[in-house]
């Protein structure tokens, strides 16, 4: 994911010259068209000279994008998406600790098949922090690295800005994120 251009666009009976984003919910045109096609929706896609063409739940589509970048983006759109226990790094017989809520059905199912485990004998951690308490509770006992769960969106009480400032005061660093679902995101920490 992550790539973008700006490109001619044809789609929905509209045709502009727009910024265009490769995301995991599909293609994302920005003004003037401003639409998404869904990746689910997309069907039929081919890459004819330089333009991707295929067909949304709008209609037919066509960015232009140049032959190297069309196929690309062929490529990434027809490629299944990671599932979140593959972009956590949990896999089946991983011995992971775990602190605090996690009975949510996204995390529920990417620990599946793991093993739970007290933190000296764990390879990774899995927190949910609502507080600042459990900051302080997951930099005392946590293994390193440590995924944090936590809410987000601006109206957070204890969100991202406050956890990643709270981890790097303690001597962790960030290393990658990703999102859980509509409403929560994980950050991975490792001790420096």
């Amino acid at each position: 994911m992550g790539r973008e251009a700006f490109v001619e666009v044809s789609y929905a009976g509209r045709s502009a010259t727009a910024k265009a984003l490769l995301e995991p919910e599909g293609i994302v045109i920005r003004r003037p068209i401003g639409l998404t096609i869904r990746r689910d929706a997309i069907r039929a896609l081919a890459v004819q000279g330089g333009d991707l063409t295929g067909q949304g739940d709008q209609g037919p589509f066509r960015l232009s994008l140049g032959p190297g970048e069309a196929l690309k983006w062929k490529s990434n759109l027809e490629a299944p998406l990671p599932t979140l226990a593959e972009k956590m790094g949990l896999k089946p017989g991983l011995m992971v600790w775990r602190f605090g809520d996690l009975d949510i059905p996204e995390i529920r199912g990417a620990l599946s098949g793991t093993v739970d485990m007290v933190s000296d004998a764990a390879t990774l951690g899995v927190a949910r922090v609502v507080a600042a308490g459990d900051i302080d509770a997951v930099i005392a006992s946590s293994p390193s690295p440590v995924w944090i769960v936590n809410d987000k969106g601006r109206d957070v009480a204890f969100g991202d800005a406050a956890i990643r400032s709270a981890m790097r005061r303690a001597g962790w660093i960030d290393t990658k994120s990703c999102a859980v679902s509509a409403g929560l995101s994980a950050t991975r920490y490792s001790r420096r």
